[in-house]
């Protein structure tokens, strides 16, 4: 990225608002900015702070430390109680059974929310996607599934394959909300041929409630 009169742009993290912490307290700070040319202090107002490294740390109240497996999750219910929960591990093998091959009108159901290209530079590996495009492609089918970057959300999907230019390649296409129309109309005349529909999934396959209990770290 560049300015109109040529001068390079960087897209930096910038810190908009942050804290210190040290036993659980948040202490108060001073800290003085040097121009290092004229050795001349500069106002923190004028200063714009460049985060170039970040991580995440996980803090109880009183400012201890925990690792990730160490966290009990807990959702809360309806009714305001809490229960145990786990999060979705990350997909790492997107399994299609048969019957989740389906038209591929049944998309048209659902908001997209992100695609995805799937490839391989494996040459076994693309003739296998490659047959398994086109036989979709023929039986005008696409792949439905679910899957989770891990975390506490997860997404239908649909694997798409698509051909242009002599070329072939996988779409996943990220669903978490169906469409929901409401100015659907008869038809104003009477229909002299009956309207046949493309038959769509009626049961997706089931993103699994959180219900799995995270281990727990035994005390010694």
């Amino acid at each position: 990225m560049r300015t109109v009169d040529g001068k390079l742009v960087e897209k930096a993290r910038v810190v908009a608002k942050n804290r210190f912490q040290w036993q659980g307290k948040n202490l108060a700070s001073e800290i003085r900015y040097i121009d290092p040319e004229t050795q001349q202090q500069v106002p923190p107002s004028e200063v714009l702070e460049i985060l170039d490294h970040f991580k995440y740390k996980y803090l109880a109240e009183d400012g201890t430390e925990l690792k990730e497996e160490e966290i009990v999750y807990y959702a809360v219910q309806s009714d305001g109680s809490e229960k145990e929960v786990s999060p979705y591990p990350r997909t790492d093998v997107i399994d299609i059974p048969d019957e989740n091959w389906v038209p591929s009108t049944s998309i048209d159901g659902f908001l997209l929310t992100n695609i995805y290209e799937i490839w391989s530079e494996d040459k076994k590996v693309a003739i296998h996607l490659f047959e398994e495009a086109e036989k979709r492609l023929k039986a005008d089918q696409i792949g439905i599934a679910t899957f989770s970057f891990g975390g506490f959300k997860c997404y239908y999907i649909f694997l798409v394959p698509m051909f242009k230019d002599g070329k072939y390649v996988w779409l996943m296409k990220f669903t978490d909300q169906k469409l929901a129309y409401h100015h659907m109309q008869d038809p104003p005349v009477a229909l002299k041929v009956p309207i046949r529909e493309a038959p769509t999934l009626q049961v997706l396959p089931p993103i699994q409630a959180m219900v799995a209990v995270a281990k727990k770290k035994q005390n010694k």
